[in-house]
């Protein structure tokens, strides 16, 4: 009766695996999260920001918008600017949300088995993502040292949530590795 019990061979190397697959599964997850995160900080940043949708479009009606369409129709491309900016944002923040769903899901199935084959592509996203995150950290301290802006509460939701990210990435990449390597070492290859 005791040969029907499932026995792996080395049970710390599966312990650390299902460790790490669980880690990884949990960090794309939070990639998936922190998508909805970065469009709300983008639209953020255009509605409250330093530069406002409304600014940009009074800036390019002041330089040359009243004197080519004229007064009569300032109004009309004004709503069709908003219109314009806006639907770029929207582009944009699908183009974000697939760009993070696409790491998150791979994480996630990666960690929980549930892929076929084995991907590395959205290790080398996960890669970029982690240094434009980290690029975006050094900003963050940068624009606190010359701190002008009154909005400080919201540079540091910013600052918090950069370095949110940083760590989930460096933590997918990490995962992977570790996943990687104790396979090699049990002898496991899927």
């Amino acid at each position: 009766m005791d040969t029907a019990v499932y026995k792996p061979q080395n049970e710390e190397i599966q312990i650390k695996l299902r460790r790490y697959r669980d880690a990884l599964s949990l960090s794309g997850s939070m990639v998936i999260a922190l998508s909805v995160w970065d469009i709300i900080k983008l639209f953020i940043g255009f509605f409250l920001g330093e530069e406002t949708i409304a600014q940009i479009i009074g800036t390019i009606m002041e330089q040359n918008g009243s004197v080519v369409i004229g007064t009569e129709y300032e109004k009309a491309v004004n709503i069709i600017l908003w219109i314009g900016i806006l639907l770029i944002i929207m582009m944009f923040s699908v183009v974000v949300l697939l760009y993070h769903l696409y790491i998150g899901l791979n994480a996630y199935r990666v960690g929980r088995q549930t892929i076929k084959r084995k991907k590395r592509f959205y290790l080398v996203l996960t890669f970029l993502s982690a240094l434009f995150a980290g690029i975006l950290i050094i900003v963050n301290i940068l624009s606190f040292i010359n701190a002008e802006d009154p909005s400080g509460n919201v540079d540091l939701a910013f600052f918090i949530m950069e370095i949110t990210a940083f760590v989930n990435y460096i933590f997918i990449l990490y995962s992977a590795d570790k996943i990687r390597k104790l396979e090699k070492a049990g002898g496991e290859s899927k």
